[in-house]
This record gives structure tokens, C-alpha cells and sequence, in this order.
């Protein structure tokens, strides 16, 4: 298995933009002298949410500091972005960077960013579709043209031309409808740890059917999970209450961002299991015991209580790359640091034995 770490801009109560992007970037060194093989961002605009507005900024600066380190998106959010625009951000990355990139790509969710982005909620499913394709043409380093609803051009080729053995492009899933859309367009799959086991197993099982694919070319593929959070500390109990603290904080500013009063997405085609999802963001503030069953599903513990939950994934979700989100909302940094030093101490090294990787 691989290990990353996501490195966003948020911590310590009170301290500005500034401060918590050069936070981000000691993370991120930090994690790569620990051992890690990634670090990764997510793409977010205009709210305090992950405010990463630009990932190709961000990675090319992780990169420049942290030299072979792999770089991962969580994810690119495709359709507010031109294709062919992104396309040539992702060669450039490619030579520039020493490591593997590790590119999530994902369709978006929040109302509240495509309306001031000027996109459709209702089109991206067809405006990914597109995207992808053309991103994958383009990193292919032929010239090609492209004729569909949403992106037409004459013949390019997209320069500078990609490393193409740097580039691993995954498509976000979420439901067994874009788990099969995905297998369509020959994306492996990037999970988030939102969902029960059960249904990470039913999306895996649609993707795999449809894509065709043997035991052993999922084992291949590598698939990441991004959990959040991921808290280590030295015993269960510590690990828990912290957890119970931040993620409860982490939930309301979800609930911001996401506008969950308004519960748009139940009118919006291909958006109505988010609909079920987001319902549960305010039990996660206020009820203890259903945030107790959640955190029961991620990364939360003394090292050997992680261990057993991640062998559980390995063998269940097939997972390949577990990016762990030690940094928390108003978690100061020598305790997001401490999580990030157990689990490279004491976990990781479990999975890098021989008879653990056979």
C-alpha cells in the first residue's frame, strides 16, 4: 500500500490565510522526511472550506519544496475548468515535478461554487464526460480534434507533451450510477470514507463489472480512499475524543459551504443521493452516538486499532493509496504533527513488510 497525507490550509483558531498556507507547506515537508509517498490538496472556492482555489498553483509549489515527493488531487473539479487548459496544466506538472501525480477528478457538488462559477449543476454529468476525454486525448501527446455538445475544437496537439508514466488520473465515486460511469470512460476510482462499508463495496463491484476488470488489475490500480479524519494518538480512548471534537466543527462548516438547509439536490438529476448524504451532516454536530458509528468507519485510534480498520479496506474496498487527513479544523499543529508521526512510525511500517505485501 501507499501513504499520503492531505495538507490543506486550516488549523489553530485566529490565524490568517498566510499563516496557514505556510503551515501547509511545513506539512508537507514534514510528511515527506516521515516517509510518506503523497500529499495531497482538494479544490474548493470562496468559503473557508479547503480554500484551495487553484491546485495546479499549489502542487507546483509542493513540488518545487518537496522534491519526488507524489502529488494528489482530491479532487480537480472538472467541469469549472476548460479542458484543454487543464490538459496543459497536468503536462506542465508532469515535467516539473520529480514524483507520481495522483489526480482525483470529480464532478462538484456545492451549489454555492458553480453559481458563481457560471456552470450548470444539471450538465456536468455530460460536461465530464467531455472533459475527460479530452484530457486523456490531449495527455496522450497526439494531435486530435474534438466535436461534441459541450467542447468542439479544430485539430491540437496540447503542448508541452506529458510524461505519461507520471500521470495516474482516477475518477471520483460516490454512487453505483458514477462508479459505472467512470468504468465507461477507463478510470480507476477514488473513494472518500463518507460511506458505510457496504456501499463502498457495491460501488467497487459496479465499477469492476463494468470496467471488466480481474482481482488482480483492481490490486493494480491502486484505488485511494481519503479519510477524514485520521486521528493517532496512543490510546483508543484520546484518539476518539479528539476526533468527537474536531469533527464536529468540521461538519458545521460543512453545512456552510454546502448550503445543507436548502437540500437543492434532490431536484437536480444525477445529484440525489448527496441529497441522503448531506441529511446527516447535522446529526454529526449534535448527536454523539451517530458521530460515534462514523468514526467508527475511518482512521481513528491508538496505531493498532488503525492497522486492523485498514487491513479490513485492503481486503473488502481493495484499497491501494489510504490519504490520511490528520490536519483538522482548529487543531493546532504539533497535534495534527504528532497523528502524522504515529502513523508513520507505527502503522505504515506494518504494510511495507514483505509477507504483508504478499
Amino acid at each position: 500500500m501507499k501513504f499520503g497525507f492531505t495538507a490543506p490550509p486550516v488549523g489553530a483558531q485566529g490565524l490568517g490565510d498566510a499563516e496557514l498556507y505556510r503551515q501547509a507547506v511545513e506539512d508537507a515537508s514534514y510528511g515527506q522526511q516521515l516517509g510518506y509517498d503523497s500529499v495531497w490538496v482538494l479544490e474548493h472556492h470562496f468559503t473557508p472550506y479547503f480554500p484551495h482555489p487553484d491546485l495546479m498553483v499549489i502542487l507546483s509549489h509542493l513540488a518545487a519544496h518537496c522534491p519526488g515527493l507524489g502529488l494528489g488531487a482530491a479532487v480537480i473539479v472538472v467541469p469549472w475548468h476548460h479542458p484543454l487548459r487543464l490538459a496543459e496544466q497536468i503536462a506542465m506538472l508532469s515535467l516539473l515535478s520529480g514524483g507520481d501525480l495522483y489526480l482525483g477528478l470529480g464532478r462538484g457538488t456545492a451549489r454555492y461554487e458553480f453559481e458563481r462559477l457560471g456552470v450548470e449543476m444539471e450538465h456536468t454529468r455530460d460536461i465530464f464526460r467531455e472533459s475527460v476525454e479530452i484530457i486523456q486525448k490531449s495527455l496522450s501527446g497526439q494531435p486530435f480534434s474534438y466535436a461534441g455538445r459541450h467542447f468542439s475544437f479544430p485539430e491540437t496537439q496540447v503542448r508541452p507533451i506529458a510524461n505519461p508514466e507520471r500521470v495516474k488520473l482516477f475518477g471520483a465515486i460516490g454512487s453505483p450510477a458514477s462508479a459505472q460511469v467512470m468504468a465507461e470512460l477507463g478510470l480507476p476510482v477514488i473513494h472518500t470514507s463518507n460511506f458505510p462499508d457496504h456501499q463502498a463495496v457495491e460501488f467497487l463491484a459496479t465499477w469492476q463489472a463494468r470496467a471488466g476488470a480481474t482481482d488482480q488489475q483492481v490490486r493494480e490500480a491502486a484505488f485511494p480512499m481519503h479519510f477524514n479524519p485520521c486521528i493517532v494518538a496512543p490510546t483508543d480512548g484520546e484518539a476518539r475524543e479528539l476526533a468527537h471534537r474536531y469533527t464536529a466543527r468540521f461538519a458545521s462548516i460543512q453545512m456552510e459551504h454546502y448550503e445543507t438547509h436548502a437540500d437543492y439536490w434532490k431536484d437536480i438529476p444525477g445529484y440525489e443521493v448527496h441529497s441522503r448524504f448531506f441529511a446527516n451532516l447535522a446529526r454529526m454536530v449534535e448527536d454523539r452516538d451517530f458521530r460515534d458509528k462514523y468514526l467508527n468507519t475511518q482512521l481513528v485510534g491508538a496505531p493498532e486499532t488503525v492497522i486492523r480498520r485498514l487491513e479490513v479496506l485492503r481486503n473488502t474496498v481493495k484499497i491501494g493509496h489510504a490519504i490520511c487527513a490528520h490536519a483538522q479544523y482548529d487543531m493546532e499543529q504539533d497535534l495534527r504533527r504528532r497523528s502524522m508521526k504515529l502513523f508513520a512510525e507505527q502503522v505504515i511500517p506494518h504494510f511495507r513488510k514483505d509477507s504483508e505485501a504478499a
